[in-house]
Formats: C-alpha cells, sequence, structure tokens
C-alpha cells in the first residue's frame, strides 16, 4: 500500500512546511510527494553559522527578551479545570445522532441542497462560537512586525541556516527591537529581534509596515480559546469554487450551474455566525490578495474548484447582494451555500487532576447511574449520557452474575457497556518528576495526559482504523515511545489516494510526534472512542485544544508553530 496511504494525515505538499522525515520519493515509484519549501524539521539539522555578536536585549515594560538562541519558551498551561458534572457529561441522544451519521465518508458529497437544509434545521439547537473580525492586534505600530506570507519563520539566529523555532501565519503582529540587529545581501530589510524570542527578517515574508494589504486581508487570528479557532465548513455537493474576487452575477452563472436553485435553499446552517460587510479590499472589482506573492491575473475570474471530501476554516464571512461569501485563509472567496458549517463534537474528557484514575466513559446507548448499595438494594438515579465519564472509587461488588462500580459520588454503574481506564500498574522509566507524557491505548481508544506519575487527563480518542494491523501497509497507528517535535495551531492535511482524496485545511492543534503522525482535533467526524483514522490520534476538538496547550513544545500567543527535536512531549503508544 502506498507511503501516502499509511501516512495520509500528512501535511499538503503545498503547504510550505511538510515536518516529517518519510522517504515520499520511494524507490519502487508508488508515490512522490513535492516539497516546496524545507520543513522545520530538516531545517534543524543545517549547520548554524558562527552566532553573531551579542546584540541588545529587546526591551519590553515587562522584562528584557534573552537574546541567547537556547532560551526555552516559558510553557503555556491551561488551568486545571476540575469542570463541574453538567460540563463534563455529554448528551447521549445528540452524540448518538452525530456518531452514526459519521460512519460514513468524512464530508458528504453526495447531499443535495433540500436534504442538506432538513439536516441544518435538525441540529440547528447545537451551539457554535461565533468568529467576528477583530482588527486589534495589541501592538505599538512603531515596533511592530507583520506575517504576509502562510509561513513566516523565526529562527534562533539572525540567519537563513540557524535553527527554526517556529512560524508566524499571514496577519500576526508581534513585537519587534526598534532597529535591525544584522542586514544582509539576503535580508536587505534586515532581521529584527522578536518576542518572546528569535529573529525574522522583513522583506519578502515579513513587513514593518502593519498596513501592508496582505496583512490587514489576513489579520484575523485562530482562537485558541475555542475548539475550533476559525469558523469551518465542510463542502457540498456540487462543491464551491475559489473565487479570486468577488464574483459578479454574471460570473458566478457561468461558474456555477444551477445558480438559482443554490441560491434558493441559501446558507441556513450559518445563521448562528457573525457576518460582516464586505471587506474594503473587495470593493471595486479588486482581486483579492495572494499569500504566495504572485498575484492573480487581472481577468481571472476562479482558480479552481473544492474537493467533495475538503473542509475549510474561513477569517472574514460576509454578504453581498444577497449571497454569504467567507474569506478562507487561503484568500479563496467561496459561497457558502454550498458548504455545510461544522457544529464542533460536544464531547471532551475528564480533569483528574488530585483525583486520579480509575475513570470510565459510558459507551451504552442506555445505561444507568445507581443510588443506594448493591448489597441492601439499587434504585435508578438517572440516565447516563453516551460517552459520560464517570471518576471511580476503585471498589467494586459482584451481583446477580454482575458487577457493579461505584463512583466518586457515591453512585453505582453497572461494569458493561464501560470504557475503563486503570491506575497504571507498573510505573515507566521515563516517568520522572514534572516530565509530561502521554500514554494511548489503541485497544482501549483511550488518552491518558501525566506529569510524573500523576494522571491530569483522561479521554477518548481515535486511532488508526485498522487496530493493530501494519502502519506501513494499513491504516493503522504505529506504537512505540515518540517525542511530539512540531505543533501547529491548525495546518493543511489531505491525500491524493485513487478514490480517497481529501482536502481538510486548517485541520486545528497538530502535534506530530513521528514522521507524518500527529494528534490533531477531527472536525469532520464524532466518532471519538472508535478506529477512525487513517493513523493519526483523533482528538475532539476540545480535548485536542487542551492537550495543544497543555504539551511541549509550547506555541507562543500570536505565533502558528513551534518545534523542538529534544524538549517535547513524550507519547507512549501502545495496545
Amino acid at each position: 500500500m502506498a507511503w501516502l496511504r499509511t501516512l495520509s494525515c500528512l501535511v499538503a505538499a503545498g503547504s510550505g512546511l511538510l515536518v516529517t522525515s518519510c522517504p515520499f520519493d520511494r524507490s519502487d515509484g508508488a508515490v512522490r510527494v513535492e516539497i516546496s519549501a524545507p520543513s522545520l524539521a530538516s531545517a534543524a539539522t543545517l549547520p548554524p553559522e558562527p552566532p553573531p555578536a551579542a546584540p541588545e536585549p529587546l526591551k519590553t515594560a515587562e522584562e528584557p527578551v534573552s537574546t541567547d538562541g537556547e532560551v526555552e519558551l516559558v510553557a503555556l498551561r491551561p488551568d486545571d479545570r476540575e469542570g463541574d458534572e453538567s460540563t463534563e457529561a455529554t448528551s447521549g441522544a445528540t452524540h448518538g445522532q452525530a456518531d452514526e451519521a459519521d460512519e460514513g465518508d468524512e464530508a458528504d458529497e453526495a447531499d443535495e441542497a433540500d436534504e442538506a437544509d432538513e439536516a441544518d434545521e435538525a441540529d440547528s439547537g447545537r451551539s457554535v462560537a461565533a468568529h467576528p473580525y477583530h482588527p486589534d492586534f495589541g501592538v505599538d505600530p512603531e515596533r511592530a512586525l507583520t506575517a504576509i506570507r502562510k509561513e513566516t519563520y523565526v529562527f534562533a539566529q539572525p540567519s537563513w541556516r540557524s535553527t527554526k523555532l517556529g512560524y508566524l501565519r499571514a496577519g500576526a503582529v508581534v513585537k519587534r527591537a526598534a532597529e535591525p540587529i544584522k542586514r544582509a545581501r539576503d535580508c536587505r530589510a534586515g532581521w529584527y529581534q522578536v518576542e518572546p524570542q528569535g529573529y525574522v527578517c522583513a522583506g519578502n515574508t515579513a513587513s514593518i509596515d502593519i498596513q501592508d494589504p496582505i496583512a490587514v486581508a489576513a489579520r484575523q487570528m485562530p482562537d485558541r480559546a475555542e475548539g475550533l479557532p476559525y469558523a469551518y465548513g465542510i463542502s457540498r455537493y456540487p462543491t464551491p469554487p475559489f473565487y479570486t474576487k468577488l464574483p459578479s452575477e454574471k460570473d458566478q452563472r457561468r461558474v456555477e450551474p444551477n445558480l438559482s436553485r443554490l441560491k434558493a435553499h441559501g446558507a441556513r446552517s450559518w445563521d448562528a455566525e457573525v457576518f460582516d460587510e464586505v471587506p474594503e479590499f473587495l470593493l471595486g472589482n479588486k482581486q483579492a490578495p495572494t499569500l504566495t506573492g504572485r498575484p492573480h491575473g487581472r481577468g481571472t475570474v476562479y482558480s479552481g474548484r473544492a474537493l467533495p471530501k475538503s473542509g475549510f476554516a474561513f477569517l472574514r464571512l460576509f454578504e453581498s447582494e444577497g449571497r454569504r461569501f467567507g474569506l478562507s485563509t487561503d484568500m479563496a472567496i467561496m459561497p457558502l451555500d454550498r458548504m455545510k458549517l461544522v457544529r464542533p463534537s460536544e464531547f471532551h474528557g475528564v480533569n483528574v487532576t488530585g483525583v486520579g484514575l480509575p475513570v470510565a466513559f459510558n459507551r451504552a446507548r442506555v445505561a444507568v447511574l445507581f443510588a443506594g448499595d448493591p448489597k441492601t438494594g439499587l434504585k435508578q438515579e438517572r440516565l447516563l449520557g453516551y460517552r459520560e465519564a464517570l471518576k471511580l472509587t476503585g471498589k467494586s461488588v459482584g451481583l446477580g452474575g454482575g458487577r457493579y462500580l461505584e463512583t466518586r459520588d457515591g453512585f453505582w454503574v453497572k461494569d458493561e457497556s464501560l470504557t475503563k481506564i486503570d491506575p497504571m500498574k507498573k510505573v515507566p522509566g521515563w516517568a520522572t518528576p514534572g516530565r509530561t507524557w502521554i500514554e494511548v491505548s489503541i485497544l482501549k481508544q483511550t488518552l491518558v495526559a501525566y506529569v510524573g506519575t500523576k494522571p491530569v487527563y483522561a479521554t477518548l480518542v481515535s486511532t488508526g482504523a485498522d487496530g493493530l494491523g501494519d502502519p506501513k501497509e494499513t491504516h493503522s497507528t504505529v506504537r512505540g515511545q515518540f517525542l511530539i517535535h512540531t505543533k501547529h495551531v491548525s495546518v493543511t492535511m489531505s491525500g491524493d489516494e485513487a478514490g480517497d482524496e481529501f482536502d481538510l485545511r486548517d485541520v486545528p492543534y497538530v502535534q506530530y510526534f513521528t514522521e507524518g503522525y500527529a494528534f490533531h482535533a477531527a472536525y469532520w467526524h464524532d466518532s471519538f472512542g472508535k478506529p477512525r483514522s487513517h493513523g493519526c490520534i483523533n482528538l475532539s476538538p476540545e480535548d485536542a485544544r487542551w492537550l495543544f496547550q497543555w504539551s511541549d513544545p509550547p506555541v507562543p500567543p500570536k505565533w502558528h508553530g513551534a518545534m523542538s527535536l529534544r524538549d517535547g512531549t513524550l507519547v507512549h503508544i501502545h495496545p
């Protein structure tokens, strides 16, 4: 089976940030992926130039930023949220419907418009976060640097051959030193020290002018407080075109057959979102900017069409002449009546800090929590939600051929249709005080995050669809011990295997730990607790966000990605 099938959660080759070390150009000629730019991982292996003389530190109101390339970033830890019982339990009916619906393809390309509208109305009660446009970037314009490309790299030293610490995405604005630390033939505008550390070359990928047209167009930043950092849409059939400018009625009729019928059905699933005015940079028949540095041709109207299995994230949502459009993170203008708004899974795991294991997740559609005592009599307390988390004491009582487990709040649950996570029986050598590590069980479809020997978070995941198969030949998850080395707030994942093509833009909270394998949120399914992926470890959006914020290496605020080849959180994956 082709290598890409094994590692089909890879970053799209065109993204310029393919962070794998696997041999894509195989001798059997099965698969070849062209890499358009060096990866973070590969750049880290280049021999650095001799370090320059120590520059003056970048002064801030709080403290100076070190210029030492080896300074570690401060880990960004979320609050240890115990979470009340109402948020730890999930709705059985809602998740049951979503889970069954997602057993098919990741994107339902066969939906006709009328069927899709009925589905929109059916789940319109589920909440979805709005992502309005926020132009405030909170940095003094005279001391600001802004990214103007999809990836603007931050280096440990002012040199293109230095170690890459991470990158900014177009539109991001960070504080910089007042003057460049170094000018060179390959960086005539100068290298600037930026917060919280590192250096960026002003020029083709970054600018000290915060009013740069590309930066202004892309200024909506991902919301890292949400499980989905952008507003997302999944393609319907026929799939949406990528307009390069705001299309006229004539343009739309030429590009989109059956336009009247499409517009009549509208984009009802998007009613919960916040719509802005048409962006000023699109008025007057102007072309949308690009993130490549190469503008669209003056006569261009559209640049292609989405794949049937595809998803997109949007920077802006706006309405023009009665039709709703979204501006994607790639600066494509897309009609929203050809897409369905993604409503994130409501499932999430449970914080076990200070409580510990065991915990269990209810996997039955109908299950009961009991009050009383198994020896003297039990009575129904309430129904359990599907995938509801239960913190257990470890005490159990056999009764009538079954076994009942005691919960920490004094109730009892029958030990059937439960996914139970027990305390570790043998402490691994890497569980040293203060060290973060993650345990994943493929057979149980569970994940536990630890600090040393203490568990802090437990949840359900979706690993490779082929279980314990050979990861090189099947859709199975690799097993062993690894380190998280590269993290992206969001990044494109795609596959071009015949019959299984997909294009999922801005997959949230991606954490690579070996080759093309990563933890990441899945916004296209709600099957957490069942094998489902092509090899990566899928998490619900909220769980992926929590794990991303908790693990190492940290991604500084306003950065879109970071990497470290030696200081990442350890990952232990076993049957």
